[in-house]
This record gives C-alpha cells, sequence and structure tokens, in this order.
C-alpha cells in the first residue's frame, strides 16, 4: 500500500498573471475554491490597486486566514505591483515562469488567457516544497 499525503495549507492563494499594463489575479481558498471572479488591475490606476487590496483583505477576513501572494518574474513588470503589495503588508514572493509553466501541461486542452494563467499561479501555491524568491532591496 502506497504512502498517502494530505498537506494542510493555513493561507489564502493570490495568483497574479502579470502583464506590461494590466495584470489579472485569482483570488482562491486552501480547497482551491474561488473567493470571487478574477480581478483586473490598471497598473496606472490607484483606484484599481486599492480595489485588489480591498478584496485581498476581504477574503483575509472571512476565512480567517491570511493571503500569501504570488507573481510570476517578468522582467521589471512585475516590481511596481510587489512592492505596493508590501507595502501594504502582504506576503509576496516571486515565481520563476519555468515552475507554472510546468503546470499549464496538466489539462487536455491548451487554453490561455490572463485569468486562467491567474488561477493556475494561485493553484501553484498550494505545491508542497514550492521553490520562491523574494527581490532583495
Amino acid at each position: 500500500m502506497g504512502v498517502i499525503n494530505i498537506y494542510y495549507f493555513d493561507f489564502i492563494s493570490v495568483g497574479i498573471d502579470i502583464g506590461s499594463k494590466v495584470s489579472w489575479a485569482s483570488i482562491i481558498t486552501p480547497d482551491h475554491k474561488p473567493f470571487s471572479r478574477p480581478i483586473r488591475i490598471d497598473h496606472q490606476s490607484i483606484e484599481s490597486l486599492e480595489f485588489l487590496v480591498s478584496q485581498i483583505k476581504k477574503a483575509e477576513e472571512v476565512n480567517s486566514l491570511k493571503a500569501r501572494i504570488f507573481l510570476e518574474s517578468t522582467g521589471i513588470y512585475h516590481i511596481p505591483l510587489y512592492c505596493h503589495l508590501k507595502e501594504s503588508g502582504f506576503e509576496v514572493s516571486i515565481l520563476n515562469p519555468l515552475i507554472t509553466d510546468s503546470n499549464k501541461n496538466q489539462g487536455i486542452r491548451k487554453v490561455k488567457s490572463d485569468k486562467k494563467d491567474a488561477l493556475r499561479i494561485a493553484k501553484t501555491a498550494y505545491t508542497n516544497d514550492l521553490k520562491t524568491s523574494l527581490i532583495p532591496f
């Protein structure tokens, strides 16, 4: 009989697919259920950034769990969002795109959309032994 590993994750996962001007965020609970619809983030809009922050805080409050935010490394485009979220008090990690790309091939159909990528990133966070990095300042 094989060994069954059960992992309990005690955080809300926020996956953000980064674009040069617009990004998409997905917030999911440890049981992989979406907390809300995907959130469009306009990098030039403080209202958009603050809406994202408010939705993450709402998810934390409703689920009585802290959020962990995961961004794919995208050259320089992720840095302003990373800084804003860190300044807002969140734990933010950077994922190597090779890690998240390997999870793209799990489905039969090849679907590419920024909303789906944000959800994939959020689900990747619940992988045991996930390797992340932080940006040193």
